[in-house]
This record gives structure tokens, sequence and C-alpha cells, in this order.
């Protein structure tokens, strides 16, 4: 949650922007509706999963496309009539979706704000054209999630009074970490719909209480596991 959360806010949205998200895996997802938050009029989605397609209309998206129909660039180009979104956030994708985030975010003030992993070597291609020759005016951040205690407190207080709720992300619940090799393949595989894998054991059990306070009851247990799950 507060991976997307990052992007949104290093987007620098303002009331009343067009942004795109490009990948709407979890944190895609959380980008959504951090963007619905911050402001934005409009929201374009990009991704294929059915699964992840609907829940992005559940957080606000309101139009969606698909990497099968083309160049994506182009595909958000034509939905702008040719002036792009004042923000895009890359939340997955190849190297190629960062040239195309370049291609597409608006000139003189489009923001791109990355929170993306690119594995391997090698460098990520920036297009000289739409990129002014460096001088396009287009900002680009890339970002790691924030994190520490006042940072997952403020993402508690939004689920806490109801205005965002992640709970739909996590789509398969385990139990008992002999199953968490089954956790790993639905995750690699996303075979059955698979958002986010949950072994609720591994989450209880990951919470280390202090001893010797009192009064530490099923409510502060409840409240520390979900800053765990916050946070992952």
């Amino acid at each position: 949650m507060t991976t997307g959360f990052t992007a949104a806010e290093y987007a620098e949205i303002k009331t009343g922007d067009t942004v795109c998200i490009i990948g709407i895996g979890p944190i895609g997802l959380m980008a959504i509706a951090a963007a619905s938050h911050l402001g934005a009029s409009r929201i374009i989605a990009i991704g294929t999963r059915p699964v992840c397609r609907e829940l992005a209309v559940r957080y606000g998206a309101n139009e969606i496309i698909s990497y099968n129909d083309g160049d994506i660039a182009e595909q958000v180009l034509g939905l702008t009539a040719g002036i792009g979104p004042d923000s895009v956030i890359i939340a997955g994708g190849g190297d190629k979706v960062f040239r195309q985030a370049v291609d597409m975010v608006r000139y003189g003030t489009g923001v791109i704000s990355n929170v993306n992993y690119f594995a391997g070597v090698g460098d990520l291609p920036f297009p000289k054209f739409s990129g002014g020759r460096g001088m396009a005016g287009k900002t680009i951040h890339t970002e790691l999630a924030k994190g520490g205690r006042a940072r997952i407190e403020r993402m508690l207080r939004m689920i806490q009074y109801g205005r965002v709720d992640p709970s739909p992300l996590i789509t398969h619940r385990l139990h008992g970490l002999d199953k968490i090799p089954d956790g790993i393949e639905l995750m690699h595989t996303k075979d059955s719909g698979a958002i986010k894998v949950m072994d609720a054991k591994r989450i209880i059990s990951a919470v280390h209480l202090p001893t010797g306070i009192p009064n530490m009851g099923i409510e502060f247990q409840l409240r520390e596991a979900i800053k765990v799950m916050v946070s992952i």
C-alpha cells in the first residue's frame, strides 16, 4: 500500500490532472487509489489481467487499456488528443515502459514517477525526440517506498477511517509455513487470479510483542499484525 501511495505522491498530482498508471498489480492498484485521493480527475490504467482490471475500476480508474492492443504510449496519446497525461506512474513492466512513459507524458510540465524494479543489467532507454533532446521539461522521479513507523501509521489511518480498503488485494490465504512454496508458485504463475497471497500464520508470528507490558490484549496484537501486513 505504501509503495503505491509513494508513487502517486512523487507524481506531483494536482487537482484535475490526468494520470496514467502503467501496471495494475497490487502496487499499481494502490497508486490508482492514491491518485484518486490526490485529486486526479482522469485515471488511465494499463494492464491485461481481468481480476486486476476489475479492481482498477473499483479503485478509481476511468479507462483501462491493454499492452496487447499496441504501443501503450500511442494508445494513451490517442486518448488524450496527443497531449499526454500530466503524470505517469510506472508500477510494472519491462525496460521498454520507461521509454514509453517518456513518450507519453505531457511536454513541458509532465512528471514520471517510477517505483518499478527493473531487473538485470544494462541501461534504461531514454528517447531523444520525445525527451526533447534532454530539454523536454519532463521530470523523472525514481523512488523507493516510504517506510517507518510514522508512515505506516498514516497508512493505517487511511484504512481505519474508510478512505482505502486494501483487503481486495488479498486473493489467496494460506495457513502454515509448509504452504509458502505454494504461495510463491501462485505469485509466480498468477494462476487462479492471484494478486496478493497471505500466509496468515506467518503474518501473526512475525509480530514480536514486547514483554513485561500489561494490558496487551487482542486489539493491540491485531493492530501490530496489520502494521506488518500494510508494510508488505
